[in-house]
């Protein structure tokens, strides 16, 4: 069971985890949406090459900097 001091951190990671996940979520499904069109009939593992580079970028510079600012 855990201390009642530890609770707020807890809860702070938990908040800050689930941002992560929403991000990524809505950015890799904004990426390969904008991405479909020029890429139809390509293969999984070309599209995801095309689209690991912008969703790094995307979640170092937009996504984690909001997850922290949200915990903070």
């Amino acid at each position: 069971m855990p201390q009642s001091s530890s609770l707020p951190g807890l809860l702070g990671r938990l908040r800050f985890l689930g941002t992560l996940m929403v991000g990524a979520y809505l950015l890799i499904n904004a990426l390969l949406t904008l991405l479909a069109p020029l890429t139809a009939g390509w293969s999984t593992w070309s599209v995801t090459a095309l689209a690991v580079p912008p969703m790094v970028l995307g979640m170092v510079y937009l996504v984690i900097p909001i997850a922290r600012r949200g915990t903070a």
